[in-house]
């Protein structure tokens, strides 16, 4: 496994490269996950990742000693994240106002519809519409239910309570799965 990332970091706020580029190799694909799953798109996702590390480069002097390093990493990919879905319901609401039609829905693929059966076909469905939480929900329901994060940990990378964890989780879930009962009412 290597040297703990808590150790990279306090190397990489000696300025050491060899070290950062280490934590990016090993926690790049774990950041996408994440990132893809709050935004359900590819090329936002990538840059919300390469953001997050020059974030973490930039304030490695702010980097805690005995913090866990992926609890501040994901702390900055969920803030950026949040960011970036903000700003696509401010263009969103501006657009509409206009009058102008918005695209094909977020997250339109053009998968075989046989490889897209059982078990693959109910979690996207879960994705998509966890698109649609408020976004406490959106974000605790991620952390939790999509990337196993323990509640201790959602509530350390979200910064609010393990209680309102748990009500933004239970909330999340029941809202799910309403919306997945009305899906097979149709």
């Amino acid at each position: 496994m290597g040297e703990p990332p808590e150790s990279l970091m306090d190397r990489c706020k000696r300025a050491d490269t060899d070290a950062f580029r280490e934590l990016v190799e090993r926690h790049q694909g774990y950041a996408f996950a994440l990132a893809f799953r709050m935004l359900c798109e590819s090329d936002e996702a990538k840059d919300v990742v390469q953001e997050s590390f020059i974030r973490v480069w930039i304030h490695r002097a702010d980097y805690r000693t005995g913090m866990k390093f992926t609890t501040w990493l994901y702390r900055i990919i969920v803030n950026l994240c949040c960011d970036v879905l903000r700003a696509k319901q401010r263009r969103e609401r501006i657009f509409l106002r206009a009058g102008e039609s918005m695209g094909a829905p977020v997250g339109a693929d053009s998968h075989d519809p046989e490889e897209l059966a059982g078990n693959r076909d109910l979690a996207e469905r879960i994705h998509r519409l966890a698109a649609s939480l408020p976004e406490r929900q959106r974000i605790v329901f991620t952390l939790r239910d999509l990337q196993d994060q323990t509640i201790e940990e959602v509530a350390a990378i979200v910064g609010i309570s393990a209680g309102s964890v748990r009500t933004n989780l239970c909330y999340a879930r029941a809202a799910i799965r309403m919306k997945l009962q009305e899906q097979n009412k149709e």
